[in-house]
């Protein structure tokens, strides 16, 4: 396989018709370009109609355009910021692809299956149905509502006026959330296909040391290729902060009336992002336990050896050698460091730094929420006294 097969990203309908189109021969920054125009196209436009209706500046109790802090956050933040995570994203996942394949993960015996697992992963992600599953999602909802679009209950709004879309909510229901919905589709398809490889990998018959200095058994790199997918919790932090800020904006509601929305966003989301990495959890259980077995004989053995040979040593005269003159107390040390390496390896192939990683990116956006429900001076006030 060469080492573009083992992509996540690079592959599928929209890859092909990206390829076909001729956009992919501009390597080179390609996804600040494809951010620019997806960005230009589904805002600008949307931006001139909402002027020609008057409903593109702030003008309170109505929302404006430029006063829908949700729809501003989706189209402005969250739609490049997913194109643009994508090429380091997949940079990340193909080292770690990679590093299945090289590293002595599987034994020689058993690289077929590997290469096989990896083949299934390209097929699905070249398979061209997936992602016209994700279209015909994205445009959904344009058929079910009949084009209408969800609203702030009694505020007027730049999207309908007399019941029908305006021209902008028609150009938002039309171009700008599709979209965005198909971007994010795409991701989740991603996520989709990583979390297949993760739930048939133990079936490969990996090769875990539970004595591997990671204390993952040596699929630490596992925890910190999941940290890529923390771009999803960004994106919807955004989103919610946005739609946070329309409700405390247009219905007077406070932070603390959504505390239980916000908190439960970061936790939730965090929660869902680690959980493909529980797929392993049961192969590194094994590992585990066979090596407590393992080492706790071994440790009893290495321990009655030494006992015997400090007592004979004790019994010896002052001026005879010491066992300490000998390499077996470092020895017994160095066996009882490995040891508790054992009895404290993860049965999760993830650290707290890598759970931070995922849980900063779906709390940051919701920060500035803080500042707007308190001013400045009450802010550094509360932090004066928890310091002080």
């Amino acid at each position: 396989m060469t080492q573009d097969n083992y992509s996540l990203m690079q592959g599928g309908l929209v890859h092909r018709l990206l390829h076909a189109s001729g956009a992919l021969h501009r390597t080179r920054r390609l996804s600040w370009w494809l951010a620019a125009v997806l960005v230009v196209v589904s805002l600008l436009p949307m931006l001139v109609l909402a002027h020609a209706g008057g409903m593109l500046w702030p003008r309170p109790p109505a929302m404006a355009l430029l006063g829908d802090y949700a729809t501003l956050a989706r189209l402005l933040l969250a739609l490049p910021l997913l194109i643009l995570a994508a090429p380091r994203a997949d940079a990340l996942l193909r080292s770690a692809l990679r590093q299945l394949a090289q590293a002595s993960l599987v034994h020689p015996r058993r690289q077929p299956r590997l290469q096989a697992l990896l083949h299934r992963v390209r097929r699905c992600r070249d398979s061209r149905w997936p992602e016209l599953v994700c279209i015909a999602l994205a445009f959904a909802p344009l058929c079910v509502e009949g084009g209408a679009v969800s609203l702030l209950p009694g505020v007027t709004d730049w999207r309908l006026q007399g019941g029908t879309l305006t021209p902008a909510g028609q150009w938002y229901a039309w171009v700008g959330m599709p979209l965005f919905r198909l971007v994010g589709l795409l991701w989740l398809w991603r996520f989709a296909l990583w979390t297949m490889l993760l739930l048939r990998l133990p079936s490969v018959g990996l090769a875990l040391h539970a004595e591997h200095p990671d204390r993952s058994g040596g699929l630490a790199f596992l925890g910190l290729a999941q940290e890529r997918f923390s771009i999803l919790a960004a994106a919807g932090g955004l989103i919610l902060a946005g739609a946070s800020l329309n409700h405390t904006t247009y219905l007077g509601l406070s932070l603390y009336d959504q505390r239980h929305l916000l908190a439960g966003y970061v936790v939730g989301v965090t929660l869902l992002l680690v959980a493909p990495l529980l797929l392993l959890t049961p192969a590194l259980i094994r590992t585990r336990r066979h090596a407590l077995y393992r080492f706790d004989a071994l440790g009893n053995r290495a321990a009655s050896v030494f006992d015997a040979r400090w007592r004979a040593a004790s019994d010896l005269t002052a001026g005879a050698e010491s066992l300490l003159d000998h390499n077996d107390a470092s020895a017994y040390a160095d066996f009882s460091g490995v040891y508790q390496g054992v009895v404290a390896m993860s049965v999760v192939p993830l650290t707290r730094w890598n759970l931070l990683w995922i849980a900063l990116p779906a709390a940051l956006p919701l920060l500035p929420l803080v500042l707007l429900a308190m001013s400045v001076d009450e802010l550094v006030a509360k932090l004066a006294g928890i310091l002080v």
